[in-house]
């Protein structure tokens, strides 16, 4: 990318083809492919990103084809696109819907550390729907969500890492990168960001430990064991480690019946007619847990 064009505070920057101004309150984020500020225009708060005429092509493209998935908060709606002129030059962004609230490992500051499995739950359910069209997140990390609403609701802020599936992944960061872990490779595809979402369980519980094992999944999976945290969800956690979980929504399942203590269910025999009522089960076992957490 060429020479960034970095506002301050309190610049206004006018599209060059819609006219439309907007007025630059703060930096809220930054990566390999641009930076996100907080603006001000006529319809009131939005996130505005700068970056190359390509990414910002390519993620605007990404926001619209995820319109149909919006009830399940994949990310922040599309507003528009435009060209900033500085000084001769011109720099592409883009204007999308502004989510406010807390990162995940900002959240979880003060939190109980069994907060890991509600934000994993919420995030498996993020997966689902993305999943199911065709979509991998791919740079799942932390700084990439925000916890939107009192419901927890997990919103993606940043989706410039999102990949066709059967790709290759095109953004990551190593500590959630399978292929850093020896683990797999980055083939855009489900046990991907089931390899992730597990990893950045184990991180946001053993943050330290998680980081000195980086390249060792087995390490991983001790550290999993020895946690009295994580350890309640251990045969999930490790079994998404090692990319045998290729379906959220399976996974998420077992995970309910890893914290209530029951064996996870084997995938030979037929559901029995009492399933039914382990599904009622096992979602007033959530929200007495998230009541718990919350107490």
């Amino acid at each position: 990318m060429k020479k960034r064009y970095e506002p301050i505070p309190g610049d206004v920057i006018r599209g060059k083809w819609t006219g439309h101004m907007w007025r630059v309150e703060r930096e809220i984020g930054r990566g390999a492919n641009g930076i996100v500020y907080l603006v001000t225009g006529a319809i009131g708060q939005a996130a505005l990103k700068f970056a190359d005429s390509a990414s910002v092509a390519s993620e605007t493209n990404t926001l619209k084809s995820l319109e149909r998935v919006r009830g399940t908060s994949p990310g922040p709606f599309f507003i528009e696109a435009d060209d900033a002129e500085k000084e001769g030059r011109i720099y592409p962004f883009y204007i999308m819907e502004y989510i406010s609230g807390p990162m995940l490992h900002t959240f979880m500051i003060n939190k109980k550390k069994e907060w890991a499995f509600v934000l994993l739950i919420r995030l498996l359910d993020f997966l689902g729907p993305l999943h199911q069209a065709s979509k991998i997140m791919g740079d799942l990390k932390p700084e990439n969500f925000i916890v939107a609403d009192s419901s927890h609701k997990i919103r993606a802020v940043d989706m410039g890492g999102i990949t066709k599936q059967g790709r290759s992944v095109k953004e990551y960061t190593s500590l959630y990168d399978r292929a850093a872990w020896q683990a797999g490779t980055r083939k855009a595809e489900p046990s991907y960001d089931l390899f992730a979402v597990a990893v950045l369980t184990a991180a946001l519980v053993e943050k330290k430990r998680t980081q000195e094992a980086l390249g060792d999944v087995e390490k991983l999976a001790g550290i999993i064991d020895s946690s009295p945290v994580l350890c309640l969800a251990g045969p999930v956690l490790k079994k998404a480690i090692r990319s045998e979980y290729h379906d959220a929504q399976l996974m998420k399942k077992d995970l309910l019946y890893c914290i209530t203590g029951k064996k996870t269910p084997t995938r030979k025999r037929k559901p029995k007619k009492s399933s039914k009522k382990w599904v009622v089960f096992a979602g007033a076992f959530a929200i007495i847990f998230v009541m718990f957490l919350l107490h």
